[in-house]
């Protein structure tokens, strides 16, 4: 049977995690209504929908990734990324921050989109010619001039791009983004948490005495969680109904999240390593010469 964390070690900084994951689990709870949920399976049914469970743990884990990781406006997106698309809420938003009417907003930046149809619907590009940075990239800044309001599928890179999650199926992992010291950064201070919890302890053994009407805490924040990752990549719009339907007081913040996504986050780490010392035992050859 696992340890708890909180008798995995003796380690302050594995208690700390816990008390941060078990104070946001708290809050969360109090945004369940006291009679409970309303609608939850047809909701999840709804959100299946939307995003195929077919893509776990690949797009909640990369939700996960997208609230931990930290942009450090470097640059590099907003230099070589020729295609952005900008959706009509994008361009309110961002002429709205500037300061300038909608329809001026898109004669200056913004131009056709490279694929014509449904598909895209009224979406446009951001005008960027071969060469050159983002229109919105400020060189003393280094970095996005309206990051508050930045495209949708600028908030989404890289992990909730619709590209890295089809891989993220296909090969049935996670991927690293190399050149990108967010993601860096992220990896490196996960496989610190990862590693301190120890491999046998069970994340969600010290939360399990939290529990609001009719669903588990970590049913919760898996449900929140999952929210959180179609509200990135689909837009706030897209999410809202589904929000009011369960009765839910309100969407939580990122900063909500956090804790929790830590812990989930490091359980995929920890999961990751797990499966590679497997796969390399599965290919290290016996030593009596006899088949696996």
């Amino acid at each position: 049977m696992g340890r708890t964390v909180s008798e995995s070690a003796g380690d302050p900084e594995i208690r700390q995690i816990v008390e941060d994951a078990r104070t946001a689990l708290l809050a969360l709870s109090c945004l369940v209504p006291a009679g409970g949920l309303r609608e939850l399976d047809r909701v999840i049914e709804d959100m299946e929908e939307m995003i195929s469970e077919d893509f776990e743990p690949y797009f909640s884990g990369n939700a996960a990734f997208h609230l931990l990781a930290i942009c450090q406006r470097c640059g590099r997106c907003c230099l070589e990324e020729m295609e952005v698309a900008l959706s009509d809420q994008d361009a309110r938003r961002i002429a709205e921050f500037l300061g300038i009417s909608r329809k001026s907003f898109l004669h200056r930046f913004s131009r056709p989109h490279t694929i014509a149809g449904p598909l895209v619907g009224s979406a446009r590009l951001i005008r960027k010619e071969e060469g050159e940075a983002c229109p919105f990239f400020d060189q003393e800044l280094f970095g996005c001039r309206v990051h508050q309001v930045k495209p949708q599928v600028c908030r989404a890179a890289f992990y909730l791009s619709k590209m890295n999650l089809l891989t993220c199926k296909r090969d049935r992992q996670f991927n690293r983004f190399s050149g990108c010291q967010a993601d860096a950064q992220m990896h490196d201070r996960l496989a610190e948490v990862a590693g301190i919890l120890g491999n046998d302890a069970d994340l969600w053994a010290d939360l399990s005495t939290i529990s609001p009407p009719g669903i588990s805490g970590q049913g919760l924040f898996q449900l929140l969680l999952r929210l959180k990752g179609m509200e990135i990549y689909f837009g706030a719009d897209r999410v809202k109904p589904l929000v009011r339907r369960l009765r839910i007081a309100r969407m939580p913040d990122d900063d909500e999240l956090r804790p929790l996504a830590r812990l989930y986050a490091a359980s995929l780490i920890r999961r990751e390593w797990q499966k590679e010392k497997n796969q390399t035992r599965q290919q290290r050859p016996r030593l009596d010469g006899g088949e696996k």
